[in-house]
């Protein structure tokens, strides 16, 4: 997993089958266009694998395997995407953009853990978009 350059962010997605809803294709790539320009202060890369019926993710939806590495200035984890919840959500952007915000969030938490200076607040402030949109129902 490496992203792009320091202050950028690579976001990659897997599908776990060819039944996932073209609605949550379509909201991750959403996703992944309202991101991409922002100007990062850490490189990020979130490598996404939305669960199916071939991939099966059994788990809750969760980052799993963050990492900090701080000679690339970069941060990484995979975002796991319960099965169950993509293959019967109603409403994909109540389903991902929380995801999203929540594994972007534990990632900023670990970088400001290690990185003396680094403005936490302000990264957050980046994608916090994500839950306002989430919870008001509004496109971002």
């Amino acid at each position: 997993m490496s992203a792009r350059s320091p202050g950028s962010l690579s976001f990659r997605a897997v599908y776990g089958d060819p039944a996932i809803p073209t609605a949550v294709i379509s909201e991750l790539a959403r996703l992944k266009a309202g991101l991409r320009p922002l100007d990062w202060q850490f490189g990020y890369d979130l490598f996404v694998t939305v669960g199916g019926d071939l991939t099966v993710v059994t788990e809750p939806t969760a980052l799993l395997r963050p990492r900090v590495m701080l000679a690339e200035r970069r941060a990484s984890g995979e975002l796991r995407l319960n099965s169950d919840d993509v293959l019967r959500t109603t409403d994909p952007a109540a389903l991902l953009r929380p995801a999203v915000h929540d594994a972007l969030g534990e990632l900023v938490t670990r970088v400001a853990r290690r990185v003396p200076g680094f403005d936490a607040e302000s990264e957050r402030a980046r994608f916090a978009f994500l839950r306002s949109s989430a919870v008001e129902g509004t496109p971002s």
